[in-house]
């Protein structure tokens, strides 16, 4: 299992990486062309569609990956796949439809002008849909393709913006939302036609699923709660700023986040195969938990070392940004604890997926949420972005907690959390110290103390990640 997942972990992760290398190349480009301003209105156009898809899902993104791998024919995941996908779908158009009559008559005033509305919903349905083809490339394992999208959808968009940006160089807002729009558009078509099979409503029957949609949805709908609140607890940053500063701060704030998403290359690479792969081990061996603690403890080494280790360098990648985004510096120490605490968290949160608890993700939800409303609304008025970034952060290790506690209620997993907590707090206070102070020697033996602590106190995982390393690249070869 662990060699398997190593594999496709590699195959994903070489996909990241040459992503994370395109988004590098090309964002210190785009900042420069677009103002902080636009890269603000563009955040937050992005903030509300991915609301929008989290509410609109109904969780039932959830129920098929949870009840993907009750049975193995075709037959029974296509008809799982409509069964889920079907009122997403229609709700969103209907609610689309009502959007925009309401904006076209100004009985509403929205923040975007009608033109951007009917954007906004026409790229909400293309993501509901292009959600639900993802997963199934990630529910079977298709690494290679994932990495295709992947790379396809970061290219796409890089090229048409600035393709965009020439042609309506007046316009760089539009530019970069219909490049958004486009790129995502075209990943979903090839994702469909790549699983025709699974997409063809011609071979549909209802009687090939045996799990009904009353069960489907008493799974799902939790999840639009907590989804819902999660979205909005992932995007209360930026709607502070937005309301307490200006799009500028926002613009800043979101690039920053650019830099942060180099975590992407763990962080997307591990989300993708983890929760899958977790539950299919679980349905084969449900009293296997030391599977679950090495996940742990290996994952938290590696995220914890590239967090640290971007703590100490973004003055470096801050400057990639250019002259008006030199900020970024102090806002990304707090915001490493995003990538970090949530994919950390996604190896602890078991039991509440096992035990099919999905209630408990509302609450785990709400205590978050709520720690970053109330930390936003005194932080951000006096500190701006540094104000949402410490919020954020905290925020997450909230999340994290939450999420370890509950899911220990159903089924208990020893992840050695006093270690856990020994380390996290040391990397508060070195994300403290660099939030407020430019790169000097403290930094650098800030980070030669939190390192010599990562090594300390996860020796074993090290060992561990290296072996299997090893043992991957022996039978490769």
């Amino acid at each position: 299992m662990q060699t398997h997942f190593l594999k496709h972990f590699m195959i994903i992760g070489t996909g990241t990486l040459i992503n994370m290398f395109l988004g590098i190349l090309t964002t210190p480009i785009i900042t420069r062309i677009v103002a902080p301003i636009q890269y603000g209105q563009l955040s937050i156009f992005i903030t509300y569609s991915n609301i929008l898809l989290m509410i609109l899902c109904l969780g039932l993104d959830q129920a098929l990956v949870r009840y993907y791998y009750e049975r193995n024919d075709e037959g029974y995941k296509r008809t799982l796949l409509f069964r889920c996908i079907k009122l997403p779908i229609l709700i969103s158009i209907i609610l689309s439809c009502i959007i925009v009559i309401l904006s076209t008559c100004n009985l509403i005033s929205f923040e975007f002008n009608t033109y951007y509305i009917i954007l906004l919903c026409l790229y909400t349905i293309i993501q509901i849909i292009y959600r639900f083809s993802l997963l199934l490339v990630r529910l079977a394992y298709k690494s290679k393709l994932y990495s295709i999208l992947n790379i396809m959808h970061k290219l796409i968009y890089i090229l048409l913006a600035l393709l965009l940006i020439l042609i309506f160089f007046n316009n760089n807002l539009l530019s970069l939302v219909i490049a958004t729009i486009m790129a995502t558009f075209f990943c979903m078509l090839i994702s469909i036609v790549t699983q025709k099979n699974l997409w063809s409503i011609v071979n549909y029957k209802a009687s090939d699923c045996c799990i009904t949609f009353t069960e489907l949805f008493k799974y799902a709908y939790p999840y639009i709660f907590t989804m819902g609140i999660t979205t909005i607890f992932q995007a209360i940053d930026k709607i502070s700023l937005n309301m307490y500063c200006s799009y500028t701060e926002v613009g800043i704030y979101s690039s920053t986040m650019t830099l942060v998403n180099i975590f992407a290359i763990i962080q997307t690479t591990f989300n993708s195969l983890w929760a899958p792969m977790s539950i299919e081990h679980y349905t084969k061996n449900k009293e296997d938990k030391n599977f679950y603690q090495k996940a742990n403890q290996l994952i938290t080494f590696v995220m914890c070392f590239l967090g640290i280790s971007l703590i100490l360098c973004k003055d470096i990648f801050a400057i990639l940004l250019g002259e008006k985004y030199r900020e970024a510096a102090y806002i990304l120490p707090f915001l490493i604890f995003n990538p970090m605490m949530y994919t950390i968290s996604e190896t602890t949160v078991c039991g509440i997926v096992f035990m099919k608890k999905s209630k408990i993700q509302i609450v785990v939800a709400a205590g978050a949420c709520m720690t970053n409303i109330i930390m936003n609304t005194f932080l951000v008025p006096r500190y701006g972005c540094q104000g949402a970034a410490i919020s954020t952060g905290i925020s997450y290790i909230v999340f994290f907690t939450l999420r370890t506690i509950f899911s220990n209620r159903y089924f208990y997993i020893d992840f050695k959390l006093s270690k856990f907590y020994l380390l996290i707090f040391s990397i508060i206070l070195y994300a403290f110290y660099n939030t407020f102070n430019k790169f000097n020697m403290g930094s650098v033996i800030g980070y030669l103390i939190c390192l010599m602590l990562l090594f300390i106190l996860y020796n074993d995982a090290a060992k561990w990640g290296i072996m299997y390393l090893k043992n991957f690249l022996y039978k490769e070869e």
